[in-house]
């Protein structure tokens, strides 16, 4: 009810992320695509639960390092491997099987998608959730799991919109979102 889209398309919404598993909703700024991102997260799921839910935001200088696992300096000098939020929500979910979790990722087409998802770009196909790589760093088996949903925003008047290749709009449902003026909510 409160997430100011008419019924019909909140159901196709529904229906997209629930087959596809990865949707972009795309539109103008200011539109209210983060907002409908999480009410359309929080009906899936039943309720507001903002543990099932993680909202990160892409830019230039995002990585995989980032994003999955990386290296970064010790204070007391050297190096530590640590883990990014895709790869910590990914094991959260994987903990969970019976519940489903929702990875929002805003400005999803500022960053180098294809540099910070690298070899999660085939994991996140609808088929291929489960089936297990190894990390680049650590060479750890990883999955990500079948109750993971993505959904990425991103502005349709960004220029750097053409940047989002082929291998990554195959994997993922584009929804444009239209301002809503004249909706009866």
């Amino acid at each position: 009810e409160d997430s100011f889209i008419e019924e019909k398309e909140y159901e196709t919404l529904k229906s997209l992320i629930k087959r596809k598993k990865n949707i972009i909703l795309q539109g103008s700024p200011g539109v209210g695509k983060t907002f409908t991102a999480k009410r359309l997260a929080y009906s899936i799921l039943g309720n507001k639960d903002d543990s099932k839910i993680k909202l990160v935001q892409f830019h230039q200088n995002y990585s995989y390092e980032d994003f999955i696992e990386g290296y970064r300096p010790k204070e007391d000098g050297g190096f530590v491997l640590k883990k990014g939020p895709f790869y910590e929500f990914c094991k959260k979910a994987e903990a969970d099987q019976e519940n489903k979790y929702f990875f929002i990722i805003d400005e999803i087409n500022r960053g180098n998608l294809s540099k910070i998802f690298g070899e999660m770009m085939v994991l996140i196909e609808e088929d291929k959730r489960g089936d297990e790589i190894n990390l680049v760093y650590s060479m750890e088996g990883f999955s990500v799991p079948k109750n993971l949903y993505i959904i990425g925003m991103m502005n349709t008047a960004d220029r750097s919109i053409a940047i989002i290749d082929y291998a990554l709009r195959r994997r993922f449902v584009f929804y444009e979102l239209l301002p809503a003026f004249n909706s009866n909510k």
